[in-house]
């Protein structure tokens, strides 16, 4: 083909990032810890890496990292004074890792606007990284449920504490809840109309997957799409700060209990001992996992990093043979 005559084609866009988000139902359980550590343990694989610090009012995902403070927040973003996320994005000191901080944030943003974040979940996938790491606050607030459901993975952390593991069933049951808003319209209305003869006949709520169970007798299209909605998440349980033997079969229990009564898969992604160097590191200023890399409690975030990334490896071929 004669080269002044070649058809220009149109450069290709960059491959989204893959998001994943840490949330909880209860404060003091180790997200920020735990988006850091991976956040660190990516950028050594060689992957770009940017985390997001979104406990909005509560920020403290750059003491993980040993960073004192920013140049940019989210503020700053969300506000206005600056246009590109990217460039509120800032280096950490470990190489391929940046942060989007919200250390110093005024305690407005706390209750950010339904603009603001719809702000925010349109341009994440436009951050120039290969993986995003998104620290969510603790709880059940609106904003927080839909940062978390737009993840292609939603890690929830949780310690062996009873407290925490009641936060954790109410927290995933609020999670799959409002990913219903999201069927078709024709089928939310089936799920309004159900829900609402449930109330008026005083019985009781019953759990999430008795309810998919009588919508799908009822309604079977309409069933079939909650089942798919629902199964579409990728859902995953982090026990952390385990200290008995016995701790470690908490996530194994958690997850039998999340099918009988979500009616859904969530999987088990591993435990984190305990380590009372985590306090030495943030006292020291100094990300744990760049401070010591081969220990058990790195490892063991090594190995569920690696079982994420083989996922999204998977996900990535199948979608680049369908296209």
């Amino acid at each position: 083909m004669n080269e002044g005559n070649a058809v220009m084609q149109p450069a290709s866009e960059p491959a989204r990032p893959r998001i994943w988000a840490l949330g909880g139902g209860k404060g003091g359980v180790g997200k920020s810890f735990i988006s850091a550590s991976m956040g660190v343990a990516l950028a050594k694989a060689g992957k770009r890496v940017v985390v997001v610090d979104l406990d909005l009012g509560g920020a403290n995902l750059h003491t993980s990292l040993g960073i004192r403070g920013s140049k940019f927040t989210l503020s700053d973003y969300l506000g206005g004074k600056v246009v590109d996320i990217n460039q509120v994005a800032e280096e950490t000191g470990i190489e391929r890792l940046r942060i989007i901080s919200g250390a110093g944030d005024s305690l407005s943003i706390a209750n950010i606007q339904y603009f603001q974040k719809t702000k925010l979940l349109r341009n994440l996938p436009k951050l120039d990284a290969d993986y995003v790491i998104l620290d969510l606050g603790a709880g059940t607030s609106f904003n927080t449920l839909d940062f978390f459901i737009e993840a292609d993975h939603g890690l929830v952390s949780v310690t062996p504490d009873p407290g925490s593991v009641e936060n954790t069933y109410r927290f995933l049951k609020c999670v799959l809840i409002r990913r219903l808003r999201d069927v078709p319209k024709q089928a939310r209305e089936s799920v309004q109309q159900l829900m609402s003869q449930r109330r008026g006949e005083g019985g009781k709520a019953g759990s999430l997957a008795d309810f998919v169970d009588e919508m799908a007798r009822r309604k079977p299209r309409v069933g079939e799409v909650l089942r798919r909605e629902l199964g579409g998440m990728r859902l995953h349980i982090i026990v952390n700060q385990v200290v008995e033997p016995a701790d470690t079969e908490l996530g194994r229990s958690m997850q039998m209990v999340c099918s009988r009564y979500f009616g859904t898969h969530i999987s088990y992604l591993g435990f984190l001992h305990h380590d009372k160097m985590v306090l030495k590191a943030l006292q020291q200023r100094r990300a744990f996992f760049s401070s010591f890399p081969q220990s058990r409690l790195a490892i063991h975030i090594d190995t569920m990093v690696a079982s994420l990334m083989a996922e999204d490896e998977v996900d990535q071929a199948e979608a680049a043979a369908e296209s």
